[in-house]
């Protein structure tokens, strides 16, 4: 009979595993990969963007937004700060992301693998759960694994992740064994991912990167930064954030400000400025030094525009209308990259079916849930790494207390 069982091996369930040891506990961990931490190898490119400066509600999406607040107060960028160094992980910032001070995510896996290590806590590695179930046994609970082998815990953490990135372990087993306990589960959907957009003008402008303000007005969203145009759709750091709010929301457009203007009268201004000086060029020229020339000629085909239409001969109702789309290129969104793709998963087990701090289930007292599996998800900038830790941590302490 184990104290506590941790079913995952990665970013909640390593951190769940060794604060329920270092508060006692006899612990298990099971993970059905060949080696733990996969995920948190891959993560911000090998970097492990794992925490930010600036934690609060408004950089996390939930349907229980309201639990965030007093839960993160329990999960400050001065308690990451702590926990990191005391496993001897130093950390360094980056416009305001924290990551290990080596700039090699496998310096964080090392710390942690060190720890469990150091505390004895047992590992098995290729340990596929098929169940947990209850038993009659002074209310623990019995793991079950595909090959058979059970194992009795007073305390299980279900640390199993969510769907996204499937290819380093991410199958959504977790709310399959949350749910025969009672729990709802918020269909699943990719999160922090690209989008495919509904374009003729796609397969030309793959591969362009550029500055731009992304918007979905229909969920009173707005980014700012570097986007890349794929042969599906649309990529980069501003449109991965938008999609954290998009769900199975359908019937979207997004719309993209290619203009560093700061309003639309400005920027029609400066082309007639420039179509005037530069009269004696193509509409496709002209533009040549202002745009890059991969999106000069899209742009202009979806003004209906020819490419070779003097300057000089634009009338002012062409000239408004090129200045609005460019101000507000309008494109349907066909959906969500794939799962493969997304960095983390929207929806899972309500945030409000756990107690808090605790992260102890309220439909069994011997269950408690961490990490990506709960309905809780950041922005980039290292919000999900530190909700994963700082959640595992705190589910582990609590089980560990549930159970000694």
């Amino acid at each position: 009979m184990f104290d506590v069982c941790v079913v995952g091996g990665g970013a909640a369930g390593l951190p769940a595993a060794i604060a329920a040891a270092r508060a006692g506990a006899k612990v298990m961990l099971l993970e059905k990969r060949p080696h733990l931490g996969k995920k948190i190898l891959a993560s911000g490119n090998g970097r492990c963007n794992l925490s930010n400066a600036d934690i609060s509600p408004a950089h996390y999406v939930s349907q229980d937004s309201a639990l965030l607040g007093p839960l993160l107060d329990k999960l400050t960028v001065g308690d990451t700060r702590a926990y990191w160094q005391k496993l001897g992980l130093e950390l360094t910032p980056e416009d305001g992301r924290l990551y290990p001070r080596t700039m090699q995510a496998k310096s964080v896996l090392e710390v942690l693998l060190h720890e469990l290590t150091r505390l004895k806590v047992g590992v098995t590695q290729n340990a596929h759960v098929a169940a947990i179930d209850s038993t009659e046994r002074d209310g623990a609970l019995e793991v079950v694994t595909q090959d058979g082998q059970r194992l009795a815990a007073r305390s299980v953490i279900l640390a199993t992740g969510g769907k996204a990135a499937p290819q380093l372990g991410c199958s959504g087993d977790g709310y399959n064994f949350a749910a025969r306990f009672g729990h709802t589960i918020l269909p699943p959907a990719p999160a922090l991912v690209g989008l495919r957009l509904s374009s003729p003008h796609l397969k030309r402008l793959s591969g362009l990167r550029l500055q731009a303000r992304v918007s979905i007005p229909e969920l009173a969203k707005e980014e700012v930064g570097e986007v890349l145009f794929t042969d599906y759709g649309i990529s980069g750091i501003p449109v991965f954030d938008l999609t954290a709010h998009i769900g199975h929301r359908a019937g979207l457009t997004l719309h993209l400000c290619l203009a560093d203007q700061a309003s639309l009268p400005a920027l029609e201004s400066y082309l007639r400025d420039r179509l005037r000086l530069l009269g004696h060029k193509s509409m496709h020229d002209a533009l040549q030094g202002y745009l890059p020339t991969q999106l000069i000629a899209p742009l202009l085909q979806e003004a209906s525009l020819p490419l070779d239409l003097p300057s000089r001969k634009l009338r002012n109702s062409e000239l408004t209308a090129l200045a609005a789309l460019q101000w507000n290129w309008m494109f349907p969104i066909l959906g969500l990259n794939t799962w493969e793709q997304a960095q983390t998963t929207w929806g899972g087990v309500p945030l409000c079916e756990v107690d808090i701090p605790s992260f102890r289930s309220k439909k069994h007292p011997g269950l408690f849930l961490a990490g990506e599996v709960l309905d809780v998800h950041g922005r980039c900038g290292g919000y999900n790494l530190h909700w994963a830790f700082g959640s595992g941590r705190l589910a582990g302490e609590s089980a560990a207390a549930s159970a000694t």
